[in-house]
This record gives C-alpha cells, sequence and structure tokens, in this order.
C-alpha cells in the first residue's frame, strides 16, 4: 500500500472513532438529560408549592419538605424493607444457584439451570406482575410484604447466579484439591476454602439485589396495595396529580443513592473477576 493509501486508511480510522465518539455521547446526553433535569428542578423554588417549567428561585427546601411527607416516607419504609427480604433471598438461592451452574456434575442440569437463570432475566416485568396478580387473586392470597416480596426476588436471584457464577469460573480447584488431599471434608471446603474466594462476588450480588428490588417499579406496581406502597410506585403515581419539587428532591435521593450502590458493586465485582493464584 502505498504512503496516501496508509495516510487515508488512518484518516478514516480517526473518522471512524469520532463518529463513534460523537454518537455515543449524544446517547448518554438522551438518556440521562432528563434525570439531572430533575435533579435541577429539585431546588427549583416553584410557585404555591408546584413545580413549574421556568426557573423561579433557587431553594433547599424541598428536601427537609421530602422526609417530612409522611406518605413519602412510609412508602421509603416498605422499599427498604422489601430490598432487604428480597436481597438476602437472593443471596442464599442466587449463590447455591451459581455454583451449581459451574459446578454440579451433569451437564445437563447445569444446562437447565443456566437457562432457567436467563428466563428469569428475559421474561418482561410486565408478564411478571400480571401473573402473579392473577395467581394471587385466583389463590386467594392476600396481597402483602410477602407477596412483594416474591415476586420481585426472581430477577434478584438470577443476577446474583451470574455474578456468582463468574466468580466460580476463575476458582482454582486445585486448592480445593489440596484441602481434600490433607483430609478436609466437602462442607469444611466450602465454608473455609470456597467461599471465602466468593465473598467479593456475594457483596457485589447483595448490592445489586439491594439496588434493582429497591428500584423495582413493574413489579410493584401490580401487587402494592395502599398500606403497602413503595418509593418508586409512589413516584410515579404523584406524577399524575402535578408534582411538588418535594417529588424531585426524592427522586434524586433515589438516584443518587442507586449510582452510588452500582458503582460500589462495580468495584466488588472488579475484585470478585481477579484469578486466585494458589500458593
Amino acid at each position: 500500500m502505498s504512503a496516501r493509501g496508509v495516510m487515508g486508511a488512518r484518516w478514516g480510522a480517526r473518522g471512524t472513532h469520532a463518529a463513534l465518539a460523537i454518537w455515543y455521547a449524544a446517547a448518554v446526553l438522551f438518556l440521562f438529560a432528563p434525570i439531572f433535569a430533575a435533579i435541577v428542578y429539585s431546588f427549583n423554588l416553584g410557585v404555591v408549592n408546584k413545580q413549574t417549567a421556568t426557573i423561579t428561585g433557587w431553594t433547599l427546601q424541598w428536601y427537609p419538605a421530602a422526609w417530612n411527607d409522611l406518605s413519602l416516607r412510609r412508602s421509603v419504609e416498605s422499599s427498604l424493607i422489601v430490598a432487604f427480604w428480597s436481597a438476602l433471598i437472593s443471596v442464599l438461592v442466587g449463590a447455591a444457584l451459581g455454583y451449581a451452574i459451574v459446578r454440579h456434575p451433569l451437564a445437563r442440569a447445569r444446562a437447565v439451570l443456566a437457562a432457567l437463570t436467563y428466563i428469569l432475566l428475559i421474561v418482561p416485568e410486565s408478564v411478571i406482575g400480571v401473573s402473579l396478580l392473577l395467581f394471587y387473586a385466583e389463590t386467594g392470597i392476600p396481597l402483602s410484604t410477602a407477596t412483594l416480596v416474591a415476586g420481585i426476588t426472581p430477577m434478584a436471584i438470577a443476577v446474583v447466579a451470574l455474578i456468582v457464577r463468574a466468580r466460580v469460573l476463575t476458582l482454582e480447584r486445585r486448592v480445593e484439591e489440596a484441602a481434600a488431599d490433607l483430609g478436609s471434608s466437602r462442607a469444611k471446603t466450602l465454608w473455609f476454602i470456597v467461599l471465602p474466594q466468593l465473598a467479593p462476588a456475594l457483596a457485589a450480588g447483595v448490592i445489586m439485589a439491594y439496588t434493582f428490588s429497591f428500584d423495582n417499579l413493574v413489579v410493584s406496581a401490580f401487587l402494592t396495595t395502599p398500606q403497602i406502597n413503595t418509593l418508586p410506585v409512589y413516584l410515579y403515581g404523584s406524577l399524575q396529580y402535578g408534582p411538588s419539587p418535594a417529588v424531585y428532591a426524592a427522586a434524586s435521593v433515589v438516584f443518587v443513592f442507586t449510582l452510588s450502590m452500582l458503582g460500589v458493586a462495580a468495584l466488588i465485582y472488579r475484585l470478585a473477576r481477579r484469578p486466585q493464584s494458589a500458593d
């Protein structure tokens, strides 16, 4: 290839990279612009406790107002309780599922478990919500915190299972084999060898499961009641009646909380993917 051809190829590659960078920046801006707009409007003074399209002044009063809203505080409390139980169940079941996907002795069983895990992620949440609502109605099971936890936990279980699976794939079997040669039982090997190595993945899974459960809207919208209402459902419902700036303040706090939790989970997940070298 001539020098002119080489220069043309380089300029073409640079142009392609620049176009992709611009496209990526535009996509990110399109996705996050509404979120940043909501954060800005959470500091807007508004008019007569109502949000306005124009900025009428700057204030911090809507954050204390959101905290003093009893209905809003109850929805936050419900979300925290539901997310706690969902994360606890998810890490217990998801850890066992993720380990079995890799270490189950039967290849067919591993394939079935992996397929079930991916199905939990693929099935639309609206389908899960409608199905569970019909099931509870037909069986006469009253909606409660337990039914809400049961509805939003399956997806969190799948997330934890995939995180644990990725960590199990990096484990050194030689360490476990050495422990067995030294007389360690399977239970002791699991407790003293495997679980400490899975700790970063379990921590990341707990954070991810808690965050997804706390932010769940679609399934929660079908399974909440006037007595048990989660924060995402409360925020969504308040938008239909002209939201106050306090709602924007609450949404901003939820966004910062979610972003922080996902950031911590990402750091822990990077630790979980580092292979442990045998000494």
